[in-house]
């Protein structure tokens, strides 16, 4: 028998807007009881250190030299410390005593034919300061094993999907700063990275209009996409099996002879259609959206029929991702499968994660 947890996930994602913390008691299998969610947002220096830390590490042979760095301690000393404090809030604020955290961390580096990853934040110091058992490497026995390390967040949405399998939905798709989607078809779970999600809005939104992203999709809206421009990327999109896509797979560059209003709305265009494209090449009929990308309704206007915000399922598609964290640390500890052949590549149905205990 499983034993249940009341456990911490969290999560932070390559577009280091922030934190993400869930708590939930669960068993990592039939049971998961999402209690109390939180964030805390990067301030823009924080956010501008990280990104140059990750653009600036390639290799493992990068990675070790600055590692070396006064600059790379400070960094990861104020991650560490505001995933600490911001547990602490969440803690104070729950009447649940916590027993285990799944701890992510920030990817700097991910590289799955060297089987090599690497996330930011010191999981000794958590465990001690918070005197509770963390679970983290949630990706080595994956890649050590053939898979690519990733998604990890698809053993959860086959939870998700199952405690609403009689909604008749299909799929669960998490746009971020990737596409991913995680899919059940002949009683097995697939999952793969499905191209772009929010990553070029972005990018696109900083540079030509000088904000973090476009708000509910409102720029988008306003003009009609590039439709040649739009299809003639999707024409040469390739869908791969367990594909894995990291920021720098994609660049703005060949959009750069639009107008940035058009621009912008033929990033959204993209974005949705090449989501509708793989859910037509898969025969999936009705899916979830889950992430940031939900609450842009250029993007959701186009999937209009096939997809639903997931919040409307009383799941919050803030925190899906460190929900799953949660989640998979108990399946860590009760050394359940965290990742399977059709998600990741891996030659069998893995466990993953080391603990810090206390």
């Amino acid at each position: 028998m499983s034993k249940t947890f009341n456990s911490i996930g969290t999560m932070s994602g390559t577009s280091f807007d922030g934190i993400d913390v869930s708590l939930a008691t669960t068993d990592g299998k039939d049971i998961f009881n999402n209690h109390l969610n939180l964030y805390e947002q990067f301030n823009d220096e924080l956010r501008c250190n990280l990104k140059k830390l990750k653009n600036s590490i390639k290799n493992p042979e990068d990675l070790i030299k600055i590692k070396k760095k006064k600059l790379f301690t400070q960094i990861e000393d104020k991650i560490t410390n505001l995933h600490i404090k911001l547990i602490k809030e969440l803690i104070l604020k729950s009447e649940n005593e916590v027993n285990l955290i799944g701890f992510h961390g920030i990817t700097l580096l991910h590289d799955a034919k060297k089987q090599f990853t690497y996330q930011l934040g010191n999981t000794e110091k958590l465990s001690k300061e918070l005197k509770i058992p963390v679970v983290y490497n949630f990706r080595q026995n994956d890649l050590k094993h053939g898979g690519q390390g990733a998604p990890l967040a698809p053993i959860f949405h086959q939870f998700i999907l199952q405690q609403l399998k009689n909604k008749n939905l299909d799929a669960v798709v998490n746009i971020g700063g990737i596409s991913n989607i995680s899919y059940i078809q002949n009683d097995k779970l697939f999952a793969t990275d499905v191209g772009p999600g929010n990553c070029l809005l972005d990018e696109w939104s900083k540079l030509f209009f000088n904000i973090d992203y476009d708000k509910d999709g409102e720029k988008s809206l306003t003009f009609k996409p590039d439709l040649i421009v739009a299809n003639n990327y999707i024409d040469r999109f390739s869908f791969g099996k367990n594909t894995s896509y990291d920021f720098n797979d994609f660049s703005i560059s060949e959009f750069r002879s639009l107008e940035k209003d058009v621009g912008l709305a033929t990033l959204s265009y993209i974005t949705a259609n090449l989501i509708l494209t793989f859910l037509n090449e898969k025969k999936i009929n009705k899916v979830l959206i889950s992430g940031g990308g939900r609450k842009n309704k250029a993007i959701m206007n186009y999937l209009k029929g096939r997809a639903y915000d997931i919040d409307e399922f009383n799941y919050d598609g803030d925190f899906i991702e460190s929900q799953a964290f949660a989640y998979l640390a108990a399946r860590s500890e009760n050394k359940l499968p965290i990742t399977l052949p059709e998600t990741t590549g891996v030659s069998n149905p893995m466990s993953g994660g080391d603990v810090k205990k206390v």
